[in-house]
């Protein structure tokens, strides 16, 4: 299964880390995620029916511009 790790420069308090979250669990295919408020990251693990740009594209509707790392 694809695992992706986001950036997202935006992310600045528990409230943000929590709405991220939140948007992560709510995507089709997404099986697993957890957010790193401190290093301000996203690790997600999905299948391949779904896109990084598409999780990125998510988040970036939601207000959490996010790139992927690596």
């Amino acid at each position: 299964m694809p695992e992706t790790t986001f950036h997202i420069p935006t992310l600045k308090t528990q409230d943000d880390a929590d709405a991220v979250m939140f948007e992560l669990q709510d995507l089709p295919c997404v099986s697993q995620a957890d957010v790193d408020l401190a290093a301000q990251t996203a690790w997600v693990s999905h299948t391949s029916m779904i896109a990084p740009e598409d999780i990125a594209a998510a988040l970036a509707e939601a207000g959490y511009e996010a790139q992927v790392q690596g």
